[in-house]
């Protein structure tokens, strides 16, 4: 597969609408309208980060076609379904949104780690590319969580608070703090089927900012070298 070494738009934008999303998601627990809100933001944040990275007609097509399917099979389940309840659109709407968040993460990747010096976008894309693993989990242990109650009839993770259901919003704060490694125990994996992953991504988290410092402190000494050659 050719490397990108570059994106189409500025990363700025896709930083910047994830930022929003990372401070607002509470928010969409207050009522319908808020969350609509939410979703709206989530949508037009896949659509930045397939502007972002459409550095090819073809990625254009595949990106756009991913968020409409996205945004079809969300509208389809919320207007068949009551709460979480589960069926064949959620799970299509799970994957789908999986395949799209790696669709963005995968170019935003191949553009660091084929720079060839230190700039700012690149400092950006680092940035965007940790925010983007911690919103990939997301759907990914919401999904996991569907099958497992699915043949069970549990869940898959357990939280302290009983009054509380797994909604996105509880596994997107779930995912962050499993991602830095902070694990505060307020929400717990009880099923051995999602463990792997949860331990997936805490490698994910502390491997990739090592990597990333490294690939960003061989980048500086590589274009230093160069210049003091000139």
């Amino acid at each position: 597969m050719p490397t990108l070494n570059k994106l189409h738009g500025n990363v700025n934008y896709l930083l910047f609408a994830l930022v929003i999303l990372h401070f607002t998601y509470p928010l969409s627990e207050l009522s319908v309208t808020a969350s609509a809100i939410y979703v709206t933001l989530y949508c037009s944040m896949l659509g930045i980060g397939v502007y972002v990275t459409a550095v090819s007609r073809k990625r254009l097509i595949i990106g756009s076609l991913l968020t409409a399917t996205t945004i079809g099979t969300g509208i389809v389940w919320a207007l068949t379904s009551n709460d979480l309840e589960i069926n064949a659109y959620l799970f299509i709407f799970y994957v789908i949104i999986i395949i799209n968040n790696m669709f963005i993460s995968w170019a935003i990747f191949d553009f660091i780690f084929t720079a060839q010096q230190v700039t700012q976008a690149v400092l950006s894309a680092g940035i965007t590319l940790y925010l983007m693993i911690g919103n990939l989990f997301t759907p990914l242990y919401l999904l996991l969580n569907a099958i497992i109650r699915l043949l069970t009839g549990e869940d898959a993770f357990a939280l302290n608070v009983q009054t509380i259901e797994i909604t996105w919003q509880r596994m997107y704060y779930f995912s962050f703090t499993t991602l830095t490694t902070l694990g505060y125990g307020d929400i717990t994996p009880v099923s051995p089927f999602v463990e792997p992953f949860v331990t997936a991504e805490s490698f994910i988290g502390v491997l990739y900012l090592a990597v990333l410092m490294a690939r960003l402190v061989s980048l500086y000494e590589s274009h230093s070298s160069q210049q003091a050659e000139q």
